[in-house]
């Protein structure tokens, strides 16, 4: 399959995409512009500013969404108008910031940080996965982490996802009700299942996970055996988050990068960091809600 632009609309670095079920509009981040965005029935996009960078944002049972900023996690209001701190998040060391994020079966929310550092060649362990509970606890699951990315629930919500973009390696985990206990079990796949490396992920309502492949200019659908059963490939190369939306969840959503391009590299792909959509045979599951 092949991905058609729905909007050409450039973001620097789109991520974080959902469909709300409170509205079924669809919404991303655009990590590096400040913003998020909000596709509308007329296919247009409504931009909001946000007063910082956010690396992710999900939606509330009450109204309005968390939003995860570099080193802080707030709440706020359905307009985007009021922010409220929740925790701060790993002020030191200073090169990291929070990345993405999933809203976990509980109604808490498990995110990851990334080490910011420039030169993707110097990037370090240094980054971890937390996981921010109903009550505003906060917890630091595991560490060691590099770019966190991948991070979604199956179904039935026992078994959570991660990917840690730098290894590449489709990780997974068994979770307890609440996250009274949770341990890893074997991986769903290595670094080589697909093109590229796992950025943003999303589990449909079969069990399957559909990986968006930075770099590698492609989303993938792995059965829960760890087999790509569906590729979707996209007119850029580096996608970077999925969610399956439209009016009965069988639409594939993809966000992308566009960053800092010379005029050769956009000049190959001039829709870097626009919005693209295909359709797929297995439809998606209404996206959780934070209880926080």
């Amino acid at each position: 399959m092949t991905a058609t632009c729905v909007l050409d609309i450039r973001n620097t670095l789109g991520e974080s995409c959902f469909q709300d079920p409170r509205d079924g509009r669809l919404w991303w981040t655009d990590i590096e512009g400040a913003c998020v965005y909000r596709l509308d029935a007329d296919s247009e996009a409504t931009r909001f500013a946000l007063p910082g960078r956010a690396g992710f944002i999900l939606p509330r049972r009450e109204p309005g969404f968390v939003i995860g900023f570099k080193h802080q996690i707030a709440v706020t209001d359905a307009e985007l108008r009021v922010f409220t701190r929740i925790v701060d998040v790993e002020v030191e060391p200073a090169a990291t910031r929070v990345n993405d994020a999933a809203v976990d079966p509980f109604g808490g929310i498990v995110f990851g940080t990334f080490d910011e550092t420039p030169d993707p060649a110097e990037r370090r362990p240094i980054a971890a996965v937390y996981r921010l509970a109903p009550d505003g606890t906060l917890s630091r699951l595991f560490d060691g982490v590099t770019v966190s990315n991948g991070l979604a629930f199956s179904p039935e919500g026992d078994v959570m996802y991660f990917a840690d973009t730098r290894d590449g390696t489709i990780r997974r985990f068994h979770v307890e009700q609440g996250f009274a206990s949770w341990h890893e079990i074997e991986p769903l796949a290595g670094p080589d299942v697909a093109p590229g490396r796992p950025d943003g992920a999303e589990v449909d309502s079969a069990g399957n996970y559909w990986s968006a492949r930075v770099h590698g200019g492609c989303a993938v659908r792995l059965s829960p055996d760890g087999r790509v059963t569906a590729r979707v490939d996209l007119p850029v190369d580096r996608p970077t988050c999925v969610a399956l939306g439209g009016p009965d969840l069988s639409t594939l959503f993809v966000t992308s990068l566009r960053g800092t391009r010379s005029a050769e590299d956009l000049a190959r792909t001039p829709l870097a960091g626009g919005l693209f959509a295909a359709p797929v045979d297995v439809p998606g599951r209404p996206q959780r809600l934070a209880s926080l």
